[in-house]
């Protein structure tokens, strides 16, 4: 009989649109090296160190070296045991393929000997549980993604392999320098007493900071201009909902769309509103020589004053309280908006309304600013949230470690080949494929800067790589009037003004950014009791923006304390003296 496992509450929100961030391919970033085999530097011969994770089968000559051997077949068929996250709908296969016998797969056994066995699959609102029951009936696959709370809980529980030693004798350049292109945060966050645990799903905080939308016709109907303070927005809201924007004489727009959650979709997400007031709700900032946790501190009071006063002047929707993501988008396509905050993909999901209206227009600004004299600070989350854990059982570790590598290498390396593994002439997102999967975190930002310098004249297309180019000529289609195939997305995102180029140029480059301050694996009272905290600091939010009982707040903050945030706190600054 299997052991069943202490598994605790845990509090997740899919990602709304997380396959953007990972498509295209061919890119790397300055100073990645190609997955290629090297010669060993003198530290990598010196080093003994032994695998701590047992027996591994060993490629055709064991006498090659670790850069050789991570791109060799085994001589025996390796099976690997996993599980898959479908997104939120289903996977979209090309004819004759599936989850199961696809280009990755073919590729993986007919490059590295290693056949996948799905153990079982399912979408992103369930994955999560079924992820929980796994952990708690201890029939763990070989590699899963999980959690940062989950890997904790794995950890405890003695279900997860230490993968130092083989991590050291399996990596390949390429996929060594993306793990630690952020300076080591996300491989710490994977340790555990200075040993790791799980492979990061590394990912690039900046692609978390928000960006407000704007209905630029609108403007240009009411002869306004893109708004740069607070002041600029709040004025431009109360325009958006009582002048007609649209021209159709009836009374029916809004200034911003708010969702029923507040924060965390990344669409008509109100992080950035936050942001603007110095508020920063949904992290740990360091303050007064510690680390405190953003969403009880004075500052949010102020942004949850204006919502309320917003809500009342009717500039939000009074049904934000019961409208989910899809829903907003819905009316948002449906031209009730004239802003949003939210992340950088945000105009895939209204591409279609701007195929059906091409007068519908919308540009990215950076947060705006309290006053005039203070840029607004954008609050950047933990980017590396989901992890890739070993089985302790798993007999083969070191081949989780080459997939990864070859997953890399074939969409971002040397020897990438983007409309093969990436995405298809079709259309065929093949990059979600793969099992186990991580993408170069500055990638997008180097595209949007090399895209715009060709449109603008600045540079030739022969800068370009392939994926590069990819996103060069479909932003060139919009701007020649075809919107159609998320051209007009592509353009917002890569082109001249687009929100990648926004959030590295107003944010990144002056240093207009506030970090999650804390980036280590969850504590014990955060694991249990933070998600409980978090769902009650959005009960009061929306209580407070929807009946302005702004004294509210401040017992919200007592309670915080009382139910664990206080203990949560010192476990985060016992940490924060020690790192």
């Amino acid at each position: 009989m299997k052991k069943t496992w202490k598994v605790t509450a845990i509090a997740l929100s899919a990602m709304m649109i997380a396959s953007l961030t990972a498509c295209g391919s061919g890119s790397q970033d300055a100073g990645n090296e190609p997955a290629a085999p090297v010669e060993e530097t003198d530290t990598e011969k010196t080093d003994t160190a032994e695998a701590e994770a047992g027996e591994t089968t060993e490629s055709a000559d064991e006498t090659q070296s670790a850069d050789d051997k991570v791109f060799t077949p085994y001589e025996e068929t390796v099976v690997i045991s996993t599980v898959k996250d479908l997104g939120q709908g289903a996977l979209e296969f090309p004819e004759g393929d599936s989850l199961e016998d696809n280009v990755w797969t073919r590729y993986l056994k007919d490059t590295l000997n290693i056949e996948l066995d799905w153990a079982w699959s399912t979408n992103s609102d369930q994955y999560p549980q079924k992820v929980n029951i796994a952990i708690t009936s201890n029939d763990i696959p070989d590699v899963m993604r999980v959690s940062a709370s989950q890997l904790k809980m794995m950890y405890d529980n003695g279900q997860i392999m230490d993968i130092t030693d083989v991590m050291k004798e399996n990596l390949a350049p390429f996929t060594e320098e993306v793990l630690n292109s952020d300076g080591g945060l996300a491989m710490e966050a994977a340790s555990f007493e200075d040993r790791l645990y799980a492979i990061p799903k590394i990912g690039s905080p900046l692609l978390t900071a928000k960006v407000l939308w704007v209905r630029t016709d609108w403007l240009d109907n009411l002869g306004l201009e893109l708004p740069k303070t607070v002041e600029d927005m709040r004025s431009l809201a109360e325009a958006f909902t009582t002048q007609d924007p649209d021209g159709n004489g009836a009374d029916d727009t809004y200034g911003l769309a708010v969702y029923k959650d507040l924060y965390g979709s990344g669409y008509a997400d109100l992080t950035g509103f936050f942001n603007a007031y110095n508020a920063y709700p949904s992290i740990w900032i360091e303050k007064d020589g510690g680390i405190v946790w953003g969403g009880v501190q004075p500052e949010v009071k102020d942004a949850l004053t204006a919502l309320n006063e917003m809500y009342n002047a009717g500039q939000l929707d009074p049904e934000f309280g019961v409208k989910d993501p899809n829903k907003v988008n819905e009316d948002v396509s449906a031209g009730r908006f004239g802003m949003m905050f939210g992340d950088f993909w945000n105009m895939a999901w209204i591409n279609d309304a701007k195929i059906n209206d091409p007068t519908f227009e919308w540009a990215p600004v950076a947060i705006p600013a309290l006053n005039s004299g203070a840029p607004a600070k954008a609050q950047l989350s933990a980017s590396t949230t989901d992890f890739f854990v070993i089985s302790a059982e798993c007999e083969h570790p070191d081949a989780v470690i080459r997939m990864l590598n070859l997953q890399l290498e074939k969409n971002y390396g040397e020897t990438a080949e983007p409309t093969v593994f990436n995405i298809t002439p079709e259309g065929f997102g093949v990059y979600a494929y793969p099992s186990v999967a991580i993408e170069p975190p500055m990638k997008n930002f180097t595209a949007a800067q090399k895209v715009t310098a060709v449109i603008d004249g600045e540079a030739g297309t022969d800068t370009l790589n392939d994926e590069e180019l990819g996103y060069y000529e479909m932003a060139c289609k919009s701007l020649d009037g075809d919107h159609t195939n998320n051209n007009w997305h592509q353009l917002k995102m890569f082109g001249p003004g687009g929100s990648l180029g926004v959030m590295y140029d107003e944010y990144w480059t002056p240093g207009n950014y506030v970090n999650d301050a804390y980036y280590a694996a969850p504590t014990e009272a955060m694991t249990e009791k933070l998600p409980t905290l978090k769902k009650q600091q959005l009960q009061d939010y929306t209580s407070i923006i929807l009946e302005g009982n702004i004294d509210k707040f401040d017992e919200f903050v007592t309670n915080w304390n009382k139910l664990g945030g206080e203990e949560i706190t010192q476990e985060v600054n016992d940490w924060y003296a020690t790192r």
